[in-house]
């Protein structure tokens, strides 16, 4: 065969070939709150190491900014495809006619605490004293006013002290008195100055708050759908490993978190027994509603403005990825 028959024949194969190669190369870019993850986001880099993703046809982009109102804003501007952001915030934004639904929330206990220094006992003595946040209306912020309303104390008798997105060394050097950290940070900031304590759990004062929701556009909804199938597939995958295969994840945790590999194991004692991960959708109405309706009592959305489930919520990723995956039958089950 000469050289100008075989050139169209080939062409012609690709063409065959072409529309698999594309389908198999689905992409989406996913903003993360932290860098370094903390322990309790790493269901997305733990599905990304051991090939979930890609297992289901997926190819993402982290992209890491320092908080979930500016992963929120990345997505609603158009800069990423997925946000793991805050669930109140989440809910705020689409009050105030935000785009977009949550499609996810395996992490939906506020899984933090209030870490205090040795002068504040119990919650009654935050009075007067310095809160450290990071911007308001941020994570920081809207947990350590959570702790303020369960021990009666009217924000404006404590003193809101902006510090940097790492905020073990402020509390650590007496820049202020209490910080909301992350549970693998409480057990860093202990190894510093063993004197530090949590006065508050905050999935024990605030259990029905909404944490983490994995919030997408409507737009990214209808053209996307393939791949948040497999984004929220992947990612239910990873968080059943959690529960299931400690030593697959916790090489992949260090790798990531950075942190020592006893803190690591340390600080998943704690968080396994207390089921902080939800292996289902962790998007139960219950929650969802009662943060909402926080978020209206305490002026963050109008009176009459408050959201339904139905218009936050997108639970048809889930309940596919669900069905295709099988009932999980691991600890800390659920039902959605």
């Amino acid at each position: 065969m000469t050289a100008s028959r075989i050139l169209p024949a080939a062409f012609a194969a690709a063409l065959f070939v072409a529309p698999t190669v594309a389908g198999a190369q689905q992409r989406l870019t996913v903003a993360m709150p932290t860098t370094p993850p903390n322990i309790v986001h790493m269901p997305v880099h733990i599905a990304n190491d051991l090939g979930l993703f890609k297992k289901y046809g997926l190819e993402i982009k982290v992209i890491e900014l320092a908080g979930g109102v500016y992963t929120y804003r990345a997505t609603v501007s158009g800069s990423a495809d997925i946000a793991s952001a805050s669930g109140p915030f989440s809910i705020v934004g689409k009050a105030k006619g935000a785009p977009t639904k949550i499609i996810l929330s395996n992490q939906p206990k506020l899984e933090s605490s209030m870490v205090v220094n040795q002068s504040i006992k119990t919650m009654a003595d935050l009075k007067g004293k310095r809160i450290g946040i990071q911007e308001p209306g941020g994570f920081a912020d809207v947990l350590a006013r959570g702790v303020l309303r369960a021990a009666k104390i009217d924000p404006k008798d404590v003193h809101f002290v902006s510090i940097a997105t790492e905020d073990v060394p402020a509390l650590v050097a007496n820049q202020v008195d209490t910080a909301i950290l992350h549970v693998d940070q409480e057990i860093v900031a202990q190894t510093k100055l063993p004197s530090l304590h949590a006065i508050a759990r905050m999935w024990e004062i605030q259990p029905d708050n909404l944490y983490i929701a994995m919030a997408v556009t409507e737009k990214t909804i209808k053209e996307k759908r393939a791949a948040l199938k497999a984004f929220v597939k992947g990612h239910i995958e990873a968080t059943r490993l959690i529960y299931t295969d400690r030593a697959k994840v916790v090489p992949i945790i260090v790798k990531y978190t950075k942190l020592p590999t006893d803190v690591v194991n340390k600080a998943l004692d704690l968080m396994v027994a207390k089921c902080i991960w939800d292996p289902n959708t962790g998007l139960d109405p219950k929650r969802v509603n009662y943060t909402a309706q926080l978020m209206t009592k305490v002026g963050n959305i109008p009176e009459g403005k408050t959201p339904k489930y139905d218009d936050l919520v997108d639970l048809s990723f889930a309940k596919e990825a669900i069905k295709e995956l099988g009932e999980y039958k691991g600890p800390c089950q659920t039902t959605d």
